[in-house]
C-alpha cells in the first residue's frame, strides 16, 4: 500500500492547544493538544516520540469527534498504526490528540514526526470559536476510563477525550486550548503546595516540562471564551489547615483567584471567563464566588462570571473522579453558558 508522508505543520492541518511555532518538530505539550485534519483513507499512521520513562503517554483518535481509538507510547520514536480498514471513499474529520497530561518524568512534549495515511489530505475546516480550559485532574479527564474499583494514578485510568473540554469543544465546533494538571490549585494543590497552582505557570508554554519554561505567545489567536475549573484541591488543602489560619488562608485564595483572573484578562482581553465549580464537590463554592465578585467589582470586568456545576453526587470511575456521565452533564452546563454568551454579543 502506498503511503503519503506529511509534516504535521503542512497548512492543510488545524494544529490544537499550545505549541512553540519556533520548534522543528510540532510538539504536544498539554492534555488535547494534536491535530485536526480531513481525510478519507483505509490506513492512517503517525510518526510520534515520547521520553516519558514511568507514566506512560497515550494519544487518542476521534472520528468526526467521536473516540474510536486510544494507544500508549513507547520510549522513543516509532511509528504507530491508528485507523486501519476504514473505507477510504468516505472523507471524516479525524483528530489525533495527547490523550493523557503532561507528567514529571519527561524530558520534552510528545514529538509527532509525520503522518502517513494512503489517502490525500484535503483543508481541515477553521472552527470559528476559540476556549481556552484551565484546570486540575477533572479538566485533563482522570478516572474518565477504568474500573471503579482502580484507585492507582496511572495514565491508562487519565483520558481527555470523554473529559467535558472535549465534549463542550466538540459540541460547539469550538477549537480548544488545554492548561491544566492533576492536584493543582488556584491557590494549593490538594497536598497543601502553594506552587502548585496553575497561575504560577500560565503564562508559560509549559513550565512543568523541560523546554516548556519559556513564554507562550497569546497573540496569534485570543480566546473567545475561558473556562477556569479550579478550586477541588484547593478544598482539600482547606481540610488540612489549621482552623485558627482559615481566614488567613481564605483571603490569600481570594487573592490568588484575583491574580489569575487578571492574568487571563491580560492576554485574552475580549474573552467571557467562567469560573466554573461544582464537578466534584461544592465545599469551595462560597469562598470562590467571593472571590469572583470581589473582582469584578475591583475592576469592573463583568465579563466574568461563576457558573456552578452540577456535581457528580457519586457517579464517579476510577480514581474516585466524576465519570463521564458526569462530565457530559458539566458539558451541558458549560456548553449552554458559551452559547449564552455568544447569543448576547
Amino acid at each position: 500500500m502506498e503511503m503519503n508522508r506529511y509534516s504535521p505543520f503542512d497548512t492543510r492541518f488545524l494544529r490544537v492547544g499550545r505549541y512553540n511555532k519556533q520548534a522543528d518538530v510540532y510538539g504536544l505539550w498539554w492534555s488535547g493538544s494534536g491535530l485536526v485534519m480531513k481525510l478519507g483513507c483505509a490506513q492512517l499512521e503517525v510518526e510520534a516520540e515520547s521520553t516519558a520513562r514511568d507514566h506512560t503517554s497515550w494519544l487518542g483518535v476521534l472520528l468526526d469527534g467521536a473516540p474510536v481509538a486510544r494507544l500508549p507510547l513507547r520510549k522513543g520514536r516509532h511509528r504507530y498504526m491508528l485507523l486501519s480498514g476504514m473505507d477510504e471513499t468516505v472523507t471524516h474529520e479525524i483528530t489525533v490528540l495527547r490523550d493523557t497530561q503532561p507528567s514529571y518524568d519527561e524530558d520534552g512534549p510528545v514529538l509527532l514526526h509525520a503522518v502517513y495515511t494512503d489517502g490525500v489530505l484535503e483543508a481541515a475546516e477553521n472552527r470559528p470559536l476559540m476556549i481556552e480550559f484551565l484546570g486540575d485532574s477533572l479538566t485533563v479527564g482522570e478516572g474518565t476510563l477504568g474500573p471503579v474499583s482502580a484507585q492507582e494514578w496511572r495514565m491508562p485510568l487519565i483520558s481527555h477525550m470523554p473529559a467535558f473540554p472535549t465534549l463542550v469543544s466538540e459540541k460547539l465546533h469550538a477549537e480548544k486550548r488545554v492548561i491544566a494538571l492533576g492536584g493543582w490549585g488556584v491557590y494549593k494543590s490538594w497536598d497543601c503546595n502553594h506552587d502548585s497552582r496553575i497561575g504560577r505557570i500560565y503564562e508559560e508554554l509549559c513550565g512543568i516540562t523541560p523546554g516548556g519554561d519559556g513564554p507562550y505567545d497569546f497573540q496569534e489567536r485570543p480566546a473567545d471564551a475561558v473556562v477556569i475549573n479550579l478550586g477541588t484541591n484547593d478544598g482539600s488543602a482547606f481540610s488540612k489547615a489549621d482552623p485558627a489560619e482559615m481566614k488567613t488562608e481564605e483571603a490569600n485564595l481570594i487573592q490568588d483567584v484575583k491574580i489569575l483572573l487578571a492574568m487571563v484578562r491580560k492576554h485574552q482581553k475580549k474573552a467571557h471567563i467562567f469560573w466554573a465549580y461544582g464537578l466534584c464537590g461544592v465545599q469551595m463554592t462560597d469562598v470562590l464566588q467571593k472571590a469572583v465578585q470581589a473582582y469584578r467589582e475591583e475592576t469592573d470586568d463583568q465579563n466574568v462570571s461563576f457558573l456552578p456545576l452540577p456535581d457528580a453526587n457519586g457517579d464517579v470511575g476510577s480514581r474516585s473522579h466524576p465519570s463521564r456521565a458526569a462530565h457530559e452533564k458539566a458539558a451541558a452546563v458549560i456548553v449552554n453558558a458559551i452559547r449564552g454568551m455568544m447569543d448576547e454579543e
